[in-house]
């Protein structure tokens, strides 16, 4: 019964308050919206480097295999499937520890791999066969 008393008696504190018009300070407001503004940038930001990333990749495969380097083209195929080398796993495994899963929604369903920005789980998997068949081929036809 006191529990209830105390929760009941802080309910209507509360919404005295709210009826009175205390407010959350604005300078705090703002401060709060700045950050929410950063956090967003932040994640923009991220998707771009990681684009950027997977389109350096597909370049260096056009262009080793342009020169006919089949090795460096399953190199690569494979670094686009993991959105990088270990140095870009590294900081993608820095972020997942300080709680940051860019797709955490699509994480719990499977569709993207933990720390994964742009390459889906589908995706990896293709792209990781072409790599092991290119490796695999024995000549320039196969």
């Amino acid at each position: 019964m006191k529990r209830t008393a105390i929760v009941v008696a802080t309910v209507l504190a509360l919404g005295a308050s709210y009826a009175l018009g205390a407010t959350t300070q604005k300078s705090l407001v703002a401060t709060y919206d700045k950050i929410a503004d950063g956090i967003l940038a932040a994640n923009h930001a991220e998707t771009a480097v990681v684009k950027a990333i997977l389109q350096s990749h597909r370049d260096a495969g056009d262009a080793a295999a342009a020169s006919g380097k089949w090795d460096e083209v399953a190199s690569h195929v494979a670094l686009w499937a993991n959105e990088g080398d270990n140095a870009v796993g590294g900081i993608r495994k820095r972020l997942l520890e300080g709680g940051h899963h860019h797709n955490a929604e699509a994480e719990s369903k499977g569709i993207f791999e933990p720390g994964f920005v742009v390459v889906t789980v589908e995706a990896k998997k293709k792209a990781l066969e072409i790599s092991s068949r290119i490796q695999a081929a024995k000549d320039d036809a196969a």
